[in-house]
C-alpha cells in the first residue's frame, strides 16, 4: 500500500535530519570537484558588483552572528591563530608598522578632534608626487613619514591636504611647529616644464 504525499515528505525529513552530518560532508565534497570551482570562479568574476553588495549586506544584517562566528573559532583555534597572526607579522614588518603608525595618528587626532582622515593610498600617492623623497632634507633611502604641516595639536586637520612627507629625523626635528616644505604651484609647474 502507498504513502500519502505528507507522509513521505515527513519521512524524509527525518532521514535528512537523522543523517545532517553525512548530508554536510557529501556536499562539502561537491562543491571543492574542479567543474565547480570554476563555475563559481567565473559566476563571481562577471557578478563582482552584484555579489560585493550582497555581501556587504548581508554582514551588516548578520552582525551579531559573525561576531559569535569568530569568538567561537579563536577559542577553538587559538593557538593556530596566534601562530598564524605571528608569521604574517614577521612577513610583513613594513605594513605593520605602518599600521601601527596609522593607528596612533587616528587616536591622536581624535583626542584632538580634529577633522578629515586619510588613507595609506593616499598617502602613498602624495609621496610619489613628491618623488618619493623627503621634502626637508631631500634623502630618498629613508622610510617616508606622514607630518601634520599644521600640527594636531594647534587645530591642524588630518587631511591629506595637511600633510608633506618627511624622513622621521626631519619629522621629529619639525616637532609641533608649523612649517610647510611643500613646493609651491610655480616650483612644481618649473619642475615640470624642465628638460631633463
Amino acid at each position: 500500500m502507498g504513502k500519502c504525499k505528507t507522509c513521505v515528505k515527513g519521512s524524509v525529513r527525518e532521514n535528512r535530519r537523522n543523517r545532517k552530518q553525512q548530508y554536510a560532508e557529501y556536499e562539502r565534497s561537491r562543491a571543492n570537484l574542479p567543474h565547480r570551482i570554476g563555475a563559481r570562479k567565473k559566476y563571481q568574476e562577471e557578478h563582482k558588483e552584484q555579489s560585493s553588495e550582497y555581501k556587504k549586506k548581508w554582514s551588516e544584517d548578520n552582525n551579531e552572528r559573525i561576531v559569535v562566528y569568530k569568538q567561537d573559532h579563536y577559542e577553538q583555534n587559538r593557538e593556530e591563530v596566534i601562530a598564524r597572526s605571528k608569521e604574517w607579522a614577521e612577513n610583513n614588518l613594513e605594513r605593520v608598522k605602518q599600521f601601527k603608525a596609522d593607528k596612533g595618528r587616528k587616536r591622536r587626532a581624535a583626542r584632538h578632534a580634529s577633522r578629515g582622515n586619510f588613507t595609506a593610498k593616499e598617502f602613498e600617492k602624495l609621496c610619489e608626487s613628491y618623488g618619493n623623497k623627503c621634502l626637508r632634507c631631500g634623502s630618498m633611502s629613508v622610510v617616508l613619514e606622514a607630518d601634520h604641516v599644521v600640527p594636531l595639536t594647534r587645530g591642524g586637520s588630518d587631511d591629506i591636504g595637511n600633510i608633506q612627507p618627511l624622513c622621521g629625523t626631519c619629522n621629529r626635528r619639525k616637532f609641533t611647529s608649523v612649517v610647510d616644505y611643500r613646493p609651491s604651484i610655480d616650483t612644481l609647474t618649473q619642475l615640470s616644464t624642465k628638460p631633463l
